[in-house]
């Protein structure tokens, strides 16, 4: 059975890290994005059939984590930044980090309300949801609770110690027989892209797929 994918939206990262900041969110580190972003998209998911960012999760050792999104944040954080110019773009327009002696880990600030326009009214609905239900808990605390996660503790059964292993949608659904329906739904979209996929490749023999491994 094909593995379900969808497309990350760099631009989508970059303005719920914004809407995220602009509306009080404290101590706003990659853990807690990586958190509050897994929270938005599997609500969307379950409800709507698509993840807000479009983001391949993995299965590491503090939780499930979005990993492209989390390649960006890392190259956001560092001194020599890879990621490409369009992101850094749009980090510098809307966000920036702060840094500091008596603060352990860096944190992302807003510059300037996010662009909303980018998402859906259904988007904003997952974003809210995220930033209520755990906009005030810390990284660790957030860490810890994903651990109880059926998705992560599914995932987490394959991976090698301090290791990852990616997650398959499908996963998100662990726990919850009432989205049986939209798994359905997602699983036949999905075959739907397949197809269109398999037709693109046989137009374009030398199409090559690739995906986003999460760095440390």
């Amino acid at each position: 059975m094909a593995q379900i994918r969808f497309r990350f939206n760099p631009e989508k990262l970059v303005q719920a890290l914004a809407f995220f900041a602009e509306r009080g969110v404290r101590d706003l580190d990659k853990m807690k994005a990586a958190k509050l972003l897994f929270h938005a998209d599997k609500y969307h998911l379950l409800k709507y059939g698509r993840p807000v960012i479009g983001d391949q999760y993995a299965c590491m050792e503090y939780g499930p984590v979005p990993s492209a999104s989390l390649n960006v944040m890392n190259d956001m954080l560092a001194d020599d930044a890879h990621f490409p110019p369009m992101a850094k773009k749009m980090f510098d327009e809307y966000l920036t980090v702060e840094k500091g002696l008596f603060r352990k880990y860096p944190v992302f600030r807003a510059k300037r309300e996010a662009d909303l326009d980018v998402f859906s009214d259904s988007d904003i609905e997952a974003l809210e949801y995220a930033q209520t239900m755990c906009g005030a808990k810390t990284s660790w605390t957030l860490s810890e609770e994903s651990h109880a996660e059926p998705c992560w503790r599914a995932a987490n059964e394959g991976r090698a110690p301090g290791g990852s292993v990616m997650m398959d949608y499908r996963l998100f659904f662990e726990g919850h027989p009432e989205a049986a329906d939209m798994l359905r739904f997602v699983e036949a979209q999905q075959e739907d892209r397949d197809v269109s996929d398999e037709l693109a490749a046989h137009r374009s023999p030398q199409a090559e797929r690739q995906y986003a491994s999460p760095r440390r």
